[in-house]
């Protein structure tokens, strides 16, 4: 649909349109606004830009639909238009009134906001909740843009947005309180600084905005200091009687052991359903997961979009764990029905479930506030601070490692268990944290997980000492058919039927192992390691605490300080 439009006296051509791209958006219109001269023809970037080309002036704008577009969007954008054509005479200068000239580079930023995420999002294939926190963080770059005339960009004033980018970024961050200029910037900083490159890059390519400057990327050093906190005091293995007393806290009704034994976002979290914890019957018995097929948006409702893609993923949960999820949805069905498709923080009332969004965000707040309260108790840090590597400034240490107890310590200590002790293959490790590996081709078809690829993962963990069990070894009865283990394992506990003679050989192709063989008229034979050939395995070892846990510690440049005084 083509419309002339009239705004302070200069016509307009306005095509609209409902591209299929954009159907389910919040904003499905799109509109194409080309100014007109005397002879009702289209002004071409020549014309208004004394540009080599003979295109026409388009500016594009997204709305709900065309009225309320030609009452909010429009003419904001077409008197951008005529402010630029009375600069090069195109139109007589109007004595109405004072137009809004758009060169602040925070006015023009907003207007074309829209455009800018509709290209964007398609081109880097950003997840909805990935839009989300860039809007956020888009709009918090945009007031650090504000007094800027994009006509004047030089490389100094670019640096200059950099820095105020960079420090109004720090005064709404938890995870620091200083930044000097020359040093890494903060992860939101980083964010948008990102989305200002992009912005310059957008309007240089993609308006008529004649930008005098190419983006040029800031290019911080990481402080050494902030280098040696996050390596040391990065609360990534917490001390596990602690965690286990936390499991079983009344405080948060056994919430913090899902977060704990699954190492979910807490955002995952939020969203999971009563219909998201699954079983499956194999070998040994039943074993338990989680489906993550969604997570709670930002205002507090639950969507199908997930973090990222290899968010939608299956994660084993320890047998007590998940014989204690089942039992409870059981008793929330006896009280109120099915409840299969409600979310798990929900809160149980006279009259009935409550999942709504008011609900669901006070129940999100506690678990987020009561969290870092437990971790940070004096018992939980005084743990940590005993398995520190070594020390170079303990308050200093201190402070940061508080910053660090928060929801996300409870899945950055999932990895460290997955990574050093669970025996899960490299790959499965990728995703079980819901990461992508960018070393794993991609299957065609179907990705999810088989029956059977499902169950060697749950076994994993079966074998594995967790926060609620010690390791299990796999228990066989032996027919006449050969059997292997179906995961590796530190114990298998072999049934064999009476009156029958078996040899049973252990390859074993790791270093240092010690196999014990126990039973009734049990001979063993010792073979070399090296008569069997090596099969190396892409799966971590289950490791015992001795192998990974930090064997001695001192003072940061003690050795260093004696080797000085001999001297």
């Amino acid at each position: 649909m083509v419309k002339i439009i009239e705004v302070n006296g200069v016509l307009f051509a306005v095509r609209f349109s409902y591209p299929k791209g954009r159907k389910n958006s919040k904003h499905p219109c799109r509109a194409l606004i080309t100014p007109l001269d005397e002879n009702m023809r289209m002004i071409t970037k020549r014309e208004l830009f004394g540009k080599t080309s003979s295109e026409p002036v388009n500016r594009t704008a997204y709305g709900k639909n065309p009225k309320e577009m030609e009452r909010v969007t429009i003419p904001a954008i077409a008197n951008s238009l005529i402010a630029l054509m009375e600069q090069r005479g195109m139109c007589p200068v109007s004595t109405s009134g004072p137009l809004p000239s758009v060169t602040d580079l925070a006015d023009i930023a907003t207007s074309v906001k829209d455009a800018f995420f509709s290209k964007y999002k398609i081109k880097y294939h950003w997840a909805l909740s990935t839009q989300h926190a860039y809007l956020g963080q888009y709009d918090a770059m945009v007031k650090a843009l504000r007094g800027v005339d994009y006509r004047t960009l030089t490389p100094d004033i670019e640096s200059t947005l950099q820095e105020t980018i960079c420090r109004t970024a720090l005064q709404t961050s938890q995870k620091g309180d200083e930044w000097i200029t020359g040093q890494e910037p903060l992860a939101s900083a980083k964010k948008r600084l990102r989305l200002f490159y992009l912005l310059l890059e957008f309007l240089r390519s993609d308006t008529e905005y004649d930008v005098p400057i190419a983006p040029a990327h800031y290019q911080g050093k990481r402080s050494h200091k902030k280098l040696l906190l996050q390596r040391i005091d990065h609360a990534r293995s917490l001390p596990e009687d602690l965690l286990r007393k936390m499991c079983d806290s009344s405080v948060l009704e056994g919430q913090v052991g899902i977060l704990a034994d699954s190492g979910l976002r807490i955002s995952e979290y939020g969203g999971l359903l009563f219909c998201s914890v699954g079983f499956i019957d194999g070998s040994q018995g039943r074993m338990y997961y989680i489906r993550v097929s969604g997570q709670l948006g930002p205002k507090n409702i639950r969507t199908e979009y997930t973090k990222t893609d290899p968010s939608y993923r299956a994660i084993p949960l320890s047998q007590e764990l998940g014989r204690q999820l089942l039992e409870e949805q059981r008793d929330r069905e006896r009280q109120y029905g099915d409840v299969s498709l409600l979310l798990r923080l929900g809160q149980p009332a006279e009259d009935g479930y409550r999942t709504d969004p008011a609900t669901i965000a006070a129940n999100m707040r506690k678990l987020t506030e009561q969290i870092p309260e437990l971790l940070r108790r004096p018992e939980f840090l005084e743990a940590i601070r005993k398995n520190r590597a070594c020390t170079f400034d303990e308050a200093l240490q201190d402070k940061h490692l508080s910053t660090m107890l928060t929801c996300h310590a409870l899945r950055r200590n999932f990895c460290t268990w997955l990574y050093g002790v669970s025996g899960i293959e490299t790959n499965s490790l990728y995703r079980i944290m819901g990461h992508e590996n960018k070393n794993d081709p991609h299957r065609s078809g179907a990705c999810g997980a088989t029956p059977e690829e499902l169950y060697r993962l749950c076994l994993q963990k079966h074998v594995s000492d967790t926060l609620y069990h010690a390791a299990h070894p796999l228990r066989y009865t032996l027919g006449s058919k050969y059997r292997e283990a179906e995961v590796p394992a530190c114990a298998l506990v072999l049934t064999l039927p009476p009156h029958t003679a078996w040899e049973i050989v252990v390859a074993d192709s790791e270093p240092f192992n010690e196999v014990h063989l126990r039973g009734d008229r049990i001979s063993q034979t010792l073979e070399y390691q090296d008569e069997f050939s090596p099969n190396p395995a892409r799966y971590a070892l289950l490791a015992s605490k001795e192998a990974y846990a930090i064997q001695g510690k001192r003072k940061m440049l003690d050795g260093f300080l004696e080797e000085d005084k001999s001297d």
